[in-house]
């Protein structure tokens, strides 16, 4: 007797176990979606809050890097040889730091809107974004999809 209860339970434990992974992600009704987002919203805010303190500083710093590489290329470019040293030269000198400036005051704009949007909605892809993997904080949010 004491067989055939523990080879019952032993069936039952395998059949459960196996019919629980349908269990793990399961398939909310529209009506859950409203108290799904009421409960995540706090998760959202400091997602959004701690993306824009991360954007912001290295989004300045990249797109002033890029911002001073532009200008000093364009200076040469514009004075004969985008390749010359001379030319790189008095790029650098003039070019270079209006392109600093111009790229940081960009970035600060960059940053916060990107931050703001990505961090409160999520990140459609970990590939995505317009900044490199190193400088791209993945905060705490999922994206919106219909599968939360």
């Amino acid at each position: 007797m004491r067989k055939k209860i523990l080879a019952v339970l032993g069936t039952a434990a395998i059949l459960g176990g196996l019919a629980s992974a349908s269990f793990a992600y399961p398939v909310r009704p529209e009506s859950a979606r409203v108290q799904y987002e009421l409960w995540y919203f706090p998760v959202r805010v400091v997602s959004m809050v701690s993306a824009i303190v991360w954007d912001v500083p290295t989004a300045s710093f990249q797109d002033g890097v890029k911002g001073a590489i532009g200008g000093t290329k364009m200076v040469a470019r514009n004075l004969g040889k985008e390749d010359g040293v001379y030319e790189l030269i008095a790029g650098s000198l003039t070019g270079g730091p209006v392109g600093l400036v111009a790229g940081s005051t960009y970035g600060l704009y960059h940053g916060f809107t990107y931050g703001a949007w990505h961090g409160f909605v999520g990140y459609p892809s970990p590939h995505s974004g317009s900044h490199s993997m190193l400088f791209q904080g993945k905060q705490y949010v999922v994206p919106y999809d219909d599968n939360y």
